[in-house]
């Protein structure tokens, strides 16, 4: 059943159409073509990285004396400008070798709705969080934030605000391997909705991530854009109410997605062979879950070639309660609406002690 629904959406073929394909061959030839059709068509390019100045300050809260909060400051200049971005870094006391997650967050607040500090303290694991328009605006303005540091040219493929959020995580990766606390091959980033897009831009462009976790990301994101609902969003909403998420090029497959020459499944093939967790809830028709779903069983056949698991699940399109989480690509349906909920930091968790032991 599934094959046949991948086949209504014709989504191209990972490969290419070559029929024997080797890691190297796809490592050298085949995923370089698939990151610059990705930025040339929907992101946009990446800025150059700079070098930030980063101070910390210890925050006198410690979550009843079993964690550490360190506020960091990054500041960036860039040509006589600078902005200056905090974060928070929070880890179980005294504690080395841990798991951590790099979290974009939509608020600044610490404890947060979307953020159950304590479970995660608790459970072993470390996190480190950034606000979105603490990093760049969620709008329009390329002027100011992050975004403002960098010459902007007025051209079809420069980057969108996606690319900005998702620049800002590999900054955070790169100030951890500074760190002692983390385990290096541990470190991964997670995302809800557009900063679900973000997170697995990130690790689909930066592979000190080992394992990312894209809750609800749907349209632009996990989801295949091709076939979708109607009930769903597809790339002629997202680009009227969203344009500078994106490249100018992407406007160009709305109501066209046909003439895509990728679809959603090429960003989740590019974390391969690292592990991507996709999470959907049956309320959020928006985020179209199906497609998210067929879109982590389309990429699953690069994780083979390294002759890993891809998602392990059953013959047929997703139902409520599913938690395909077994391999290393894994997808979870659960009941409720559009939101990050501890649910779903216990299901990302789970899976993720299981890929540690």
């Amino acid at each position: 059943m599934i094959e046949k629904e991948l086949k209504k959406r014709n989504v191209p073929d990972l490969f290419f159409g070559e029929e024997s394909v080797s890691v190297d061959v796809w490592e050298n030839s085949i995923k370089p073509k698939w990151k610059d059709i990705l930025l040339t068509e929907e992101y946009g390019f990446f800025p150059t990285r700079l070098i930030p100045t980063i101070r910390t300050k210890l925050n006198a809260e410690t979550f009843s004396g079993k964690a550490t909060w360190e506020e960091v400051f990054f500041t960036f200049e860039n040509d006589g400008k600078t902005h200056e971005i905090k974060t928070n870094l929070i880890y179980p006391k005294d504690k080395t070798d841990l798991p951590f997650f790099i979290f974009l967050n939509f608020r600044p607040d610490v404890p947060d709705k979307a953020l159950p500090i304590d479970f995660i303290l608790d459970s072993g694991y470390g996190v480190f969080i950034a606000c979105r328009n603490d990093i760049t605006e969620d709008n329009g303005d390329f002027e100011s934030g992050l975004a403002g540091l960098f010459k902007r040219e007025q051209t079809n493929v420069e980057y969108g605000k996606l690319v900005i959020w998702a620049y800002m995580a590999m900054q955070m990766m790169d100030y951890l391997q500074t760190r002692a606390e983390p385990n290096k091959e541990k470190i991964g980033v997670i995302g809800h909705s557009r900063l679900g897009k973000a997170a697995l831009l990130a690790g689909a462009f930066d592979n000190r991530f080992s394992f990312v976790c894209a809750n609800e990301s749907g349209c632009s994101g996990a989801a295949l854009s091709r076939k979708g609902y109607e009930w769903a969003e597809k790339i002629e909403h997202i680009t009227a109410t969203f344009p500078y998420w994106f490249c100018n090029n992407y406007q160009k497959y709305a109501k066209n997605e046909d003439n895509l020459p990728f679809d959603q499944h090429a960003l989740i093939s590019l974390i391969a062979p690292r592990s991507v967790y996709v999470g959907g809830a049956v309320e959020d028709t928006w985020a179209d879950n199906d497609n998210q779903f067929l879109s982590c069983v389309a990429a699953s056949k690069v994780w083979e070639l390294y002759g890993k698991k891809g998602i392990v699940c059953l013959d047929r399109l997703p139902i409520e309660r599913d938690s395909f989480m077994d391999g290393n690509v894994g997808f979870f349906l659960r009941s409720g609406v559009h939101s990050l909920t501890l649910f779903d930091w216990e299901t990302y968790i789970k899976a993720l002690n299981k890929k540690f032991n």
